[in-house]
């Protein structure tokens, strides 16, 4: 096994879209609270409206450490197609490293496809994003 390959295995896993994903829910929950749910405390009201302004904000700026980490994938994609074809690893070791790749793969994509229809939410809603 070579360096690039060793380093691969601590590398790939999509830390950051498991966050994200964590950040939309909360983001999700406290949006269906503020639509949902009435508020007689107008400052409870105030503080839910600022609160999912600034969620939908950070999400979407937390969207770059997702394009980022889609770009890690890929490259650590290539590199375990590339030893594989050197020779450097067996079809065995291939294989197991392919269907993870192809897990945390759709795990990203999944949540950078979230990421676009909040970011049409927003464009489309812009007015109720005061911050």
């Amino acid at each position: 096994m070579t360096k690039g390959v060793r380093n691969i295995k601590n590398d790939t896993k999509p830390i950051f879209s498991y966050l994200g994903f964590g950040i939309f829910f909360a983001t999700l929950l406290i949006h269906l609270i503020y639509k949902f749910i009435k508020i007689t405390d107008v400052g409870v009201g105030m503080l839910l409206s600022l609160l999912n302004a600034l969620l939908l904000v950070f999400t979407l700026l937390w969207s770059v450490m997702g394009i980022i980490e889609f770009s890690l994938l890929m490259k650590s994609h290539t590199i375990i197609r590339n030893s594989f074809r050197n020779n450097e690893i067996h079809n065995f070791e291939y294989k197991i490293k392919l269907r993870r790749q192809k897990i945390y793969l759709s795990v990203n994509v999944g949540y950078l496809i979230i990421i676009i229809c909040q970011f049409g939410y927003v464009i489309k809603n812009w007015d109720e994003v005061n911050i």
